[in-house]
C-alpha cells in the first residue's frame, strides 16, 4: 500500500514536476519505495519508506541546488531529544519533530516555495 499511494501522490501533487522511482519492494510482510521527485521550483525530494507488520521507516530529503535545505526522518540516532526517533535535519542542526508521511512534507515545502 505504501508504494501505490506514494507513487499516486507524487505523480498528482501539483508541486511535482517529475518523477523517479529508482527502487520498489512489495512482499506480503514489508513494502518499500525509494524515489526522488523534482519540484516546479527546481528543488528536488528524495523519497525513502519503508513499512511492515507494526513498523515503518521513513526519509525525507528535501534539497535545493545540491544543498539540504531539511530531512526529516526517523532513524533510530539522537536518542536525546524528545520524540525520539521523529527528528529533522536543517542545515547543520538536528531537531525533534514528529511523526510525519509524504502528504505533511509536501505541505510543508508546497508553503515555503510559495514564501519564496
Amino acid at each position: 500500500m505504501v508504494v501505490a499511494r506514494t507513487i499516486t501522490l507524487l505523480r498528482s501533487h501539483s508541486i511535482v514536476a517529475e518523477l523517479r522511482i529508482s527502487k520498489t519492494l512489495i512482499e506480503p510482510d514489508v513494502e518499500m519505495i525509494k524515489a526522488n521527485a523534482t519540484l516546479r521550483d527546481g528543488s528536488i525530494l528524495y523519497v525513502s519508506e519503508a513499512t511492515g507488520e507494526g513498523w515503518r521507516e521513513y526519509s525525507y530529503h528535501w534539497q535545493i541546488k545540491g544543498k539540504l535545505v531539511k530531512r526529516w526522518d526517523n532513524a533510530p540516532h539522537h536518542k536525546d531529544l524528545p520524540n525520539f526517533p521523529h527528528h529533522v535535519h536543517e542545515g547543520n542542526q538536528v531537531m525533534p519533530s514528529i511523526d510525519v508521511n509524504l502528504t505533511d512534507i509536501l505541505v510543508h515545502i508546497e508553503a515555503e516555495i510559495k514564501k519564496h
